[in-house]
């Protein structure tokens, strides 16, 4: 079973995924870089108030997806 990386960027902060996970197909890849985003955004976004976020999956053979998300509160003018 391929063995993927799930690289994480908050911003500027860049972690790198040194163990990685056993995962069958690439549409359960996708599902869970789709969950890991979820939670990865639930712990940081609050009380923020521009972030950008991704999620880089690699295998041995080098990237296979991103997954971003860029969050921004604005105000709205004043009426």
């Amino acid at each position: 079973m391929p063995r993927y990386y799930f690289d994480t960027s908050d911003n500027e902060k860049f972690v790198p995924d040194d163990v990685g996970v056993e995962i069958a197909s690439f549409e359960d890849v996708k599902r869970e870089a789709s969950r890991a985003m979820a939670d990865f955004a639930k712990d940081v976004l609050p009380g923020s108030v521009v972030r950008t976020l991704a999620i880089e999956v690699r295998d041995d053979g080098g990237p296979v997806l991103r997954v971003g998300l860029r969050f921004e509160i604005e105000r709205a003018a004043v009426r």
